[in-house]
């Protein structure tokens, strides 16, 4: 065997000095040999093209893929890019309307003294029913001063620090407020309710006129009780429960601020004392 493969192999390289040599010759001139030459070696070359092109093609369309992929990776980067950009303008806007409406509510507060805190945390466990914000003593808060946003009535602080406070939302159960029918005046009390508190909901009781209660009636704090000044915006009344005999056992009513959602408060601090006066003259307790 190793005898044939060596002859093989002296008949292929003899061949081969052969072409070349042919091909040296043939470019003195245009000869007989080199037509010859030419006739042996184009078809060759012509097989071998159609092989190459598409391989030539192929990597072309490879380098090309990489370079697409390169740039879908780098415009994905920018897309996420401006969509965080978006995000943080809108988050801008937002924010800045939120502080806007707070200060025009503070604005309309003259007979009152406000001051404006973030809210920094909620209390572990509950149902939105205590904050803390990141005001305290040292900026004039004190214990059952009123919490309120622009659409209305928090709740109040139960609990201060040097630099924070807790404020019980009026979910809490430790937590009422003296309200009214705005659209009747009658007067009641909206305090939280443990059952109620896990849908972010409070509890409308001891109505004075509670044939009149319907459902969608909107509350607003009566002034009395010596906490919150009047008018202020509580919530509405979502659901209506009667004894067999018709009257009111209590009210389901949905606060005006969601208490999942607070960013920033104002805590009023000092009022002219013209619900002090309502509560004297009343005798009813918040």
């Amino acid at each position: 065997m190793s005898f044939f493969k060596h002859r093989y192999l002296k008949i292929v390289i003899i061949l081969l000095v052969l072409l070349a040599s042919l091909m040296v010759f043939s470019k003195i001139g245009n000869n007989p040999v080199q037509n010859a030459l030419n006739s042996i070696i184009s078809p060759v070359f012509n097989a071998g093209e159609k092989v190459v092109t598409p391989v030539r093609k192929f990597v072309v369309a490879v380098k090309n893929a990489n370079s697409y992929e390169a740039e879908i990776e780098e415009l994905k980067k920018q897309v996420n890019a401006l969509k965080i950009e978006n995000r943080s303008r809108e988050e801008y806007i937002v924010e800045n309307r939120r502080l806007k409406e707070l200060l025009s509510l503070k604005d309309g507060m003259q007979e009152s003294r406000t001051i404006t805190a973030r809210v920094i945390s909620y209390e572990p466990n509950s149902w939105y029913d205590t904050i803390m914000i990141n005001k305290g003593e040292n900026a004039g808060i004190s214990k059952d001063n009123a919490v309120i946003t622009g659409l209305g009535v928090v709740g109040k602080v139960t609990q201060v620090g040097r630099n924070w406070a807790k404020v019980s939302t009026l979910i809490n159960i430790s937590d009422s407020v003296g309200v009214k029918l705005a659209r009747t005046g009658d007067i009641g009390v909206v305090s939280g309710d443990a059952a109620l508190a896990e849908n972010k909901q409070a509890k409308l009781e001891y109505m004075s006129n509670d044939k009149k209660l319907i459902n969608g009636d909107i509350l607003l704090t009566s002034g009395l009780g010596g906490i919150y000044p009047s008018d202020l915006s509580v919530g509405k009344v979502t659901e209506i429960h009667s004894d067999s005999a018709g009257n009111l056992e209590y009210a389901t009513i949905e606060p005006s601020v969601d208490f999942s959602s607070l960013y920033e408060v104002l805590v009023i601090t000092y009022h002219n004392g013209e619900w002090e006066k309502d509560n004297t003259d009343e005798g009813v307790a918040e």
